[in-house]
């Protein structure tokens, strides 16, 4: 059967590059939208429909759940087994080698925004269930696909789907890694927030504006503040420079009494902040070496600076932590704005402990407090679990290992995908174990040989359940 499902796979390569491409072509970012069908933006409605044509061009039953969410389904006896996708993606911020929304083929790799995070597994899951139906082989079960458009936003897709229509008895999500996720950690979406009044020292830095990333879970690349100061402050900023030595990722701009300073970092997922570096925590270490006003400003930058932008394990913050099966616990400073006026930091946590999950949140509370941040709860993600020797787990596993002739096994990691929304999920792909994520980064890519091989593992994981 694998043989055959892996032919059918194959004879079809050129279609899967070819709709892969023509999903990544959407800008699809999120919008505000008040537009009937539309809740999420135009941009993510037109992908939406897009991909729904491609299910539909197949044979399959496609549904636009109110723009919330899109089905394709194949069959209708037995359980309903599921894949949940996602057509929205993260911006594509600056510097990219190749066009993020043209989908480039490149020394056999796909470039673009969405290429790895979802779009390119989305279509690899509806050409795995392509070839099933041409397989002919006899199926006990049906398959529905489901595609949201706000996984990058809060998943508010899968929850008002979730209050509409049945959830499948099961299934996977391609969002993450190979072999298969059975945990995924805790997450917290929180904002620290300050405000303040008219500058009070001229011999002080006063704040014009402060800018740093657009997305919670994303690693920002860039950060920039413009200060108003005199020429004996800009040269105290020079000096700061010298010492504090970011590795040439700092660049100061004197012009007439404005001081732009900007930051330089490495874009990576907020959940694997190691990847990449955070150019607000970088641009927070260096202000905290300069005099700014008023002094309830000067004390927001230096709290942030003092509690969050240490690293990313939250050692300052005294909530570092780690086990054995989820690793260590992470937090990013993905967003940062502050003005004359006031200023906020949003952040990215990932915790490994799950039933520590509301003594972490006291001791983040307790210790904002002592340095007067007011702290604010944007999203509560519990962490998922499903035990390794489940049958949904070892069903999938068995097809990544027969598949792609590899023995690693069931693993954890700090993603947050659509299986924590829906009982009986796992994340399954599209990342293997000897590849960099590169979700969410600059010249984000899937190559074509393992595009391919994710369809081909989808297919056979499919069928083992479909049977």
């Amino acid at each position: 059967m694998v043989e055959l499902l892996n032919e059918i796979i194959e004879s079809y390569k050129n279609d899967i590059i070819r709709d892969t491409q023509k999903l990544v072509s959407f800008n699809s970012v999120y919008e505000e939208s008040s537009r009937p069908g539309q809740p999420f933006g135009p941009r993510i409605a037109e992908a939406l429909e897009c991909a729904l044509e491609i299910g539909a061009g197949m044979g399959f039953v496609t549904r636009n759940v109110d723009g919330y969410m899109g089905e394709v389904d194949y069959g209708t006896k037995g359980k309903k087994i599921g894949i949940i996708t996602h057509i929205d993606v993260v911006p594509a911020g600056d510097g990219w080698t190749y066009p993020p929304f043209e989908g480039r083929v490149v020394d056999g790799k796909l470039y673009g925004r969405g290429a790895l995070d979802d779009k390119g597994p989305l279509v690899a899951s509806l050409y795995a269930m392509k070839a099933i139906k041409e397989s002919g082989l006899p199926l006990k079960n049906h398959v529905r696909c489901l595609i949201g458009c706000d996984e990058e936003s809060g998943m508010r897709c899968a929850k008002y789907y979730l209050s509409k229509v049945e959830q499948p008895w099961g299934g996977f999500s391609p969002d993450g890694e190979f072999p298969v996720i059975f945990g995924e950690k805790g997450i917290y979406r929180f904002k620290c927030s300050g405000e303040w009044g008219q500058p009070e020292s001229e011999y002080r830095f006063s704040i014009i504006k402060i800018e740093g990333g657009s997305r919670m879970n994303v690693v920002p690349d860039k950060a920039v503040a413009v200060l108003r100061g005199d020429a004996s402050l800009f040269a105290f900023a020079e000096q700061a420079l010298r010492d504090f030595n970011p590795k040439d990722r700092i660049t100061l701009e004197q012009k007439g009494e404005n001081l732009t300073i900007t930051v330089r970092g490495v874009s990576a997922h907020a959940a694997m902040p190691w990847q990449g570096v955070s150019a607000n925590n970088i641009l927070l270490n260096f202000l905290h070496q300069l005099p700014l006003t008023p002094p309830a400003a000067e004390q927001y930058i230096y709290a942030l600076a003092d509690l969050f932008a240490d690293g990313h394990e939250g050692k300052n913050l005294g909530i570092a932590c780690s086990n054995e099966e989820f690793g260590q616990l992470t937090i990013s400073l993905g967003v940062l704005n502050v003005d004359s006026k006031g200023g906020s930091a949003s952040f990215d946590l990932r915790y490994p402990n799950l039933d520590q999950r509301e003594a972490l949140w006291q001791k983040i509370s307790e210790v904002c407090e002592t340095r007067s941040l007011k702290l604010l709860l944007l999203q509560d993600k519990p962490g998922l679990y499903v035990p390794q020797d489940s049958e949904l787990v070892q069903c999938l596993l068995k097809a990544y290992q027969e598949t792609s002739g590899r023995k690693e096994g069931p693993k954890t990691f700090g993603g947050g995908t659509y299986s924590r929304t829906m009982k009986n999920f796992v994340a399954f792909g599209p990342v293997f174990p000897w590849q960099k994520e590169m979700a969410h980064e600059r010249d984000e890519y899937i190559s074509i040989e393992d595009l391919i091989l994710c369809a081909k593992i989808y297919a056979q994981a499919l069928y083992s359940l479909m049977k």
